[in-house]
């Protein structure tokens, strides 16, 4: 092999090594810039004064709703903490056994204001925690392997009187 094959060998790998380089970048900032991060839309912000609990129950007569309103600021604050720390759910198609009745949490600045707000949380199915701001829904919804236990935590800071089962 002549050295002007050589280099031209050396020149053309030394391109393919560049572009593969390139091309791997370009796939890993893809990735990134896809991957799953939460916006500030999915997060409940700060500046709740009143949190609201509505807890569907049924009793044998019919069905009945259970509201807590929660002032204690240290509360709201540990609430909004968990809910901000789930993660975005796997977006799902259909989903079966999605029969529970939700459970929602709001945040308003005062009790005679709109709360600005709204996490409902469906266990049954496929566990999702569905974030609404001011009145439109987000997507992703939130959700991951601790929703569950973050759903009982949570429970368990608004109304300790509750049993600790989803």
């Amino acid at each position: 092999m002549s050295v002007a094959t050589t280099r031209g060998a050396q020149r053309l790998w030394g391109r393919v090594a560049v572009a593969g380089l390139f091309v791997a970048a370009s796939f890993a900032v893809t990735a990134s810039g896809t991957a799953a991060t939460k916006s500030a839309r999915e997060s409940i912000p700060a500046g709740a004064h009143v949190l609201y609990w509505a807890d569907p129950a049924f009793a044998v007569s019919g069905s009945r709703s259970t509201q807590v309103v929660v002032t204690n600021l240290s509360v709201i604050n540990r609430v909004r903490a968990l809910i901000n720390a789930l993660p975005l759910s796997t977006p799902h198609r259909v989903c079966p056994d999605d029969m529970m009745i939700p459970v929602a949490v709001s945040f308003a600045v005062s009790r005679s204001a709109t709360p600005y707000s709204r996490v409902v949380f469906q266990l049954g199915g496929c566990p999702s925690a569905q974030v609404f701001q001011h009145g439109a829904g987000v997507l992703p919804t939130l959700g991951g392997s601790t929703l569950t236990s973050t759903f009982v935590a949570i429970r368990k800071l608004v109304d300790p009187s509750t049993t600790a089962a989803a």
